[in-house]
This record gives structure tokens, C-alpha cells and sequence, in this order.
């Protein structure tokens, strides 16, 4: 007889073993996070969110929270609008989309309350007292009782209907300084009704709304609450006082699980979107914490959870029974599969920068840096074979340049990558030598093992010429050849050639010579609002005795969105940087004597002088290096352009000009 097949162990068994959630299974602990998209349109839903659903469900999910419902019609016209049976259709299709790959649909219900964190103010809103928004200033009117008890019933109303249309449960978010986050802080609630006081009142809405949907909803429908684990903010929610709300809620329901997160609509709203400059997993102590008051209801983990390794050691923790996910998934839907695979080293890592934030608070579609065919109708779908296979020269071997290669070569093509530097990355490389930016090795790591995987041909060390390509003959060329950062028009022409005033790229490839601290201050003129410029400057916090960063704006890292220059603002602070604002640099042509550097107020006069400077460097925009193109397109060669070398871009930009060119070759 034939020996019997021995299975082989499931990667990662915690993290794939089922659960028992509300009455429903679970087919493993992972869960997609609720993440706004603004892929919604007002009237209801939209291709775009329901492809961006169902391919994160196909991706292997257990379960699935949506962006926030939409509960009210005053609430965000681009939400999915539930209070009437009009809706049904909409939610039924979503439904259908998400559960029929085995995830269980559980609709987030929020309400932002006073919180806004776009430039103004809200003028009409609500809130536990009319005390302001940390943030924005917005004032709220202050709930009647009889308002909050129609809630109660309206959450239900809305909850049964979400369950008609296949459903499986709902998602109370009462964090992030949204509405009922506000009714759970002492700082922003100071009502004297049933719904404030101590930490029964103010828990008391949450409970009522939890019993409520249980009774028009029944037994086999999940219901979860989001709480605050530590706002951040004074008199308000620290973990002692997190604890307390805990024990309070319980005593007056039952959840089906429970999840923690951080920050508020305030200067910590940064809390809530951990990035690169922490640790990972910074919340996974504290979440533990909090789990064990949570009298045996499952508690999900939050907060910077990117590899599938990390997320099964949190579960050897018993009070910890689900993993939510919520930019890992934008960046890998696939993610779950994979890792059940054992292919976690195929996996497209998020590299928590929070670009994707970023957009939707300018009202954009989400993207990400490492995912460019995120919320594309393409995504999840194989990249398509290509009619002809041609012959292509990728020049440059940065992170647009990198894409280009490997999905022209995953469609078919025969394609070369000539760099003139010894290995790939290009300027992202330079970034993940510096402090907080070391994840953007991901986005080039990945790429290169698509290409190696699909058959580029690598030729680096090399510095090819217009008559090379040509020499060459391919079929068609890419250009990723990336930019040089504009010499400073304050500082002489004269200066440039010396070399002893260093781009930032420049002194990326010093400071990673450099290990003991130096005497003296260094100086960045800083035009080029963007993290890496800041990154540097605490590098330089880290090698000498001082650091002054001046610019001619009003305030710093005024090009990176609002989470990210909280972040930046503080490691600026934590790190000793001193920030000059609003001042002009002046040239002092005694300066290599004297080491003596002036500046001036940009609105006129002198401003002060800096004594001691060791090291002048400068961040400034970059000019794009297109000198072999001209030859190119005059010998009849079809050439695109991708990345810096195109325009000057960010990196999500970057890896999205080169798939769109690997897509299209």
C-alpha cells in the first residue's frame, strides 16, 4: 500500500485557526479594519468600493469592516446610505460581494461629532457638550436626552436593515475622538444627565445602543465596539481610565468583541496611524492590558501589525483572539492567502508611512506607495499577457524604474535594467538609511524579487550612454533616470562646483560613514517640505552637538499630511532640532573662516547668526535628468518617461508611473 500523505502544518496555526464570533464562524483571526477610501459617490454604492471590498475578501479576510455607513442623511454624502429599505439594494449587492468568499460584512456606524482634522470648521454638529474640538475648534451643540435616546433606537432600526441585506454585524467606533468617543471622555463630556458623570454614565449610550441592536437583530449577528486605549490627552483617557470604561460597559452589556485604539482629534491624533519613526507593534503591550478586563469577550489587536509572523505571536497572548488590518490590506489584499501559503516573503508590505490617510483628507480616492493598483478596477486581477513580445531598456534602478521592469517582464516582455549605481532602490534607498524611513526598503525588496522572479536582466555599475541604448536596439525605452536637487539661488554659483556644501543625497551616503558625534552646529535650509528632509535633520541630531533647521515658511513639513507632520513636529521637539521659521539665509563669503552663518527675516532686517557651523547642507526640489531623451526621440527610439525623471514625485507617484508604463509597453 502507497504510504499515507502527511499534511503538512498550517504557517502560522494561531493565526488560522477558526473562531465563534456573535454565532457566526469565523474561518480565521484576520480581520480588514474599517479604513476610509472616498471611493463613494453620493446616491449610494459604487463600483469602485465594491471592487475594493470584494478583492480584500477574496484576498483571504475572515471578516470585513466597512469605511463608516452612512446612519443619517446629514452625515458624509459619499458614505453608503442605510436608513431606508430604498437602500437595500446597495447593501444587498455589497453583501453578496463580500460574504460570498466566505468574510463576514460588518458595517462600521459612526459619527464624527465635533471631530474634523481638514482646514476649518464644522458649522452644524453634535456632541456630549458644547465644548470644542482639540483640533479644529469646532463647536457642537450639545445633544438634548431625548436625541440620544433616538439613537438607540436609530442604531437598531439601521442595524436590522444591514442584517436583512446579508450582513453579519455592525461596529460600534467609539475612538479617534469621533462622536461616541466624546460621550466616553471625561474632557468632553461634562453632561449631567444619565449620560455623563462617571464611567457608568458615560458608557451608558454605548450599552443601551449595544442592547438595542441585539433586540432587533437577534442572537447570530456580531456586534463590536472600537474603544479608546489611550487618547493622548489630559483629563481625558489615559489606560487606567480606558480600564475603568471597560468594566463599566460590561456591567451594562455584552459586545461580541472588543477593539482598542489610540489618539484623538487633537495633537495626538498621530496615535492612531502608528508610523515608520516608532516601533512596530507599539500598541501590542497596552492592548493586552486592556484585554484582560474585557471578562472574556474577544479582544482584537490594532496598530502597526504588517507581517504575518508578528501577528500569530500576539495570539499566543489568550486574551487577544482577532488581528485587524488595515493598511497591510490596502497594500496586499492577498496578504491572508499568502501567509496561509507559506509565501510570506511574496507578500507587498506596508510600509506605514500613511500616504493613504493623507489622501483621503485631501477628499481623493486612497492609494498607497507600495500598492499602485490599489482601487483600480485591475487590481486583483493578473497582470494581462502582452500581444508582442517586445524587447525593453528600463535606465534606472529606483523604485519607478524597478516597476516598470517587473510587470513589463510579468506580461512578457524581454526586458534589461541598466543603473549606473551597484544595487536598486535609488533615491528610496538613500531614504531607508535615515531614521523613521527605513520601511521603504519594502517597496524596492519586493520589486526586485518580482523582476528576478520574472526574468530582468540586471546590468548595474553601468552609466549608459544615448549611443548605448541605441547600440542596443530596443524596441522601447524607459527612462527612470530620477533628479538632482536644485542648487540654492541663495547661496553663489560659485560654491556648487567646490562640493563642500552637500545636497541631501550627497550627505546621505556621508552620514552613513559617520558613527561618533561631532562638535559644532549643523545647518539645513530646508525648501523642500517633505519627511526625508526631516529624517535627515535627526540624523544630524544624532552626530552633532547642535542642529538648527531654518526655513523661509511659516512652519515646517508643510508637504506631508496632517498625522505625519504631528510626527514630525515631535521627533523635531523629542530630538533637540532647533526650528527657525519665516527667515531668509545669507550668504557670509567669510564663512569657511569664521564658521558664521547670517540669516534675515524674509520680511526684512537681520534675524540672528548662527556660531560654530560645522556642516551647511540643503534640501531643495529636484530638476529632473532627462539629457538622454532628446537623442533618444530624434533617432525615432519610443521612450516614457517614469518617476523624478518625469516630474519630481513622491514615491507613491513613483511606483504608479511605472506600472502604468509596465501595463502599457
Amino acid at each position: 500500500m502507497p504510504p499515507t500523505a502527511v499534511p503538512l502544518p498550517t504557517p502560522y496555526a494561531r493565526l488560522f485557526a477558526p473562531l465563534q464570533l456573535g454565532g457566526l464562524a469565523l474561518r480565521n483571526r484576520i480581520v480588514h479594519a474599517s479604513m476610509s477610501t472616498r471611493l463613494g459617490r453620493p446616491g449610494g454604492l459604487t463600483p469602485a468600493y465594491l471592487r475594493y471590498c470584494e478583492v480584500r475578501a477574496s484576498g483571504g479576510a475572515a471578516m470585513l469592516v466597512t469605511e463608516p455607513v452612512r446612519l443619517l442623511p446629514a452625515q458624509g454624502a459619499a458614505r453608503i446610505p442605510t436608513w431606508a429599505d430604498e437602500h437595500l439594494g446597495d447593501l444587498a449587492r455589497l453583501a453578496d460581494a463580500v460574504e460570498g468568499h466566505d468574510c463576514r460584512l460588518i458595517a462600521q456606524l459612526q459619527d464624527t461629532g465635533r471631530g474634523r482634522h481638514v482646514p476649518g470648521r464644522s458649522q452644524v454638529t453634535v456632541g456630549p457638550s458644547a465644548l470644542p474640538d482639540d483640533l479644529s475648534g469646532t463647536m457642537p451643540r450639545a445633544m438634548e436626552t431625548g436625541e440620544v435616546v433616538e439613537w438607540v433606537a436609530m442604531v437598531a432600526e439601521r442595524s436590522a436593515r444591514l442584517k436583512r441585506a446579508g450582513f453579519s454585524g455592525v461596529e460600534l467606533s467609539a475612538a479617534h475622538g469621533h462622536l461616541f468617543h466624546q460621550f466616553l471622555s471625561p474632557r468632553s463630556n461634562r453632561r449631567t444627565d444619565a449620560y455623563g458623570g462617571d464611567a457608568r454614565g458615560r458608557t451608558r449610550w454605548l450599552a443601551e445602543m449595544v442592547g438595542s441592536i441585539r433586540a432587533a437583530a437577534g442572537p447570530a449577528f456580531i456586534i463590536g465596539i472600537k474603544m479608546p486605549a489611550d487618547d493622548g490627552l489630559p483629563d481625558s483617557i489615559a489606560p487606567d481610565e480606558a480600564a475603568l470604561l471597560v468594566q463599566a460597559l460590561l456591567a451594562g452589556c455584552r459586545p461580541d468583541y472588543l477593539a482598542f485604539a489610540q489618539g484623538s482629534h487633537s495633537r495626538t491624533l498621530e496615535m492612531h496611524l502608528p508610523d515608520a519613526a516608532g516601533p512596530r507593534m507599539p500598541y501590542a503591550n497596552l492592548t493586552k492590558r486592556l484585554a484582560r478586563h474585557a471578562d472574556g469577550v474577544p479582544v482584537m489587536a490594532l496598530g502597526r501589525i504588517t507581517d504575518p509572523a508578528e501577528a500569530d505571536a500576539l495570539l499566543e497572548d489568550p486574551a487577544l483572539a482577532l488581528i485587524g488590518l488595515g493598511r497591510p490590506l490596502l497594500t496586499d489584499a492577498q496578504w491572508p492567502n499568502k501567509a496561509r501559503a507559506g509565501q510570506a516573503n511574496a507578500i507587498r508590505h506596508c510600509v506605514s508611512c500613511n500616504s493613504c490617510w493623507g489622501m483621503i483628507t485631501h477628499d481623493l480616492p486612497i492609494a498607497c506607495d507600495n500598492n499602485p493598483a490599489l482601487a483600480l478596477q485591475v487590481e486583483g486581477e493578473p497582470l494581462p499577457l502582452a500581444q508582442a513580445r517586445k524587447k525593453v531598456l528600463v535606465v534606472g534602478a529606483g523604485i519607478a524604474g524597478l516597476e516598470a521592469a517587473w510587470v513589463a517582464a510579468a506580461r512578457g516582455h524581454a526586458v534589461t535594467l541598466a543603473s549606473g549605481s551597484p544595487e536598486c532602490g535609488g533615491k528610496a534607498r538613500r531614504a531607508a538609511s535615515l531614521p523613521a524611513l527605513q520601511s521603504l526598503s519594502s517597496i524596492y525588496d519586493f520589486q526586485y524579487e518580482r523582476a528576478v522572479e520574472h526574468g530582468v536582466r540586471f546590468e548595474f555599475g553601468r552609466w549608459v550612454t544615448a549611443k548605448d541604448i541605441l547600440a542596443a536596439a530596443p524596441d522601447e525605452v524607459v527612462l527612470a533616470t530620477g533628479a538632482t536637487p536644485h542648487w540654492p539661488i541663495e547661496l553663489p554659483a560659485a560654491l556648487q562646483a567646490e562640493g563642500w556644501i552637500p545636497d541631501l543625497p550627497a550627505l546621505c551616503e556621508q552620514l552613513a560613514r559617520h558613527t561618533q558625534r561631532q562638535a559644532g552646529v549643523a545647518v539645513l535650509w530646508d525648501l523642500d517640505p517633505i519627511e526625508a528632509t526631516y529624517a535627515v535633520a535627526q540624523q544630524l541630531a544624532a552626530l552633532f552637538e547642535r542642529v538648527v533647521l531654518l526655513t523661509p515658511r511659516e512652519n515646517i513639513a508643510q508637504d506631508c499630511n496632517l498625522v505625519t507632520r504631528q510626527s514630525v513636529l515631535r521627533r523635531m521637539h523629542e530630538c533637540g532640532v532647533t526650528v527657525i521659521a519665516l527667515v531668509q539665509l545669507t550668504w557670509n563669503a567669510g564663512f569657511e573662516d569664521t564658521a558664521q552663518l547670517r540669516y534675515d527675516s524674509v520680511y526684512g532686517g537681520p534675524a540672528g547668526i548662527i556660531n560654530d557651523v560645522a556642516l551647511l547642507t540643503y534640501a531643495t526640489p529636484r530638476v529632473p535628468r532627462t539629457v538622454l531623451l532628446q537623442p533618444l526621440l530624434q533617432a525615432g527610439l519610443p521612450v516614457r518617461l517614469v518617476g523624478d525623471c518625469f516630474a519630481p514625485c513622491d514615491a507613491m507617484m513613483a511606483t504608479s508611473q511605472g506600472f502604468i508604463a509596465g501595463r502599457a509597453l
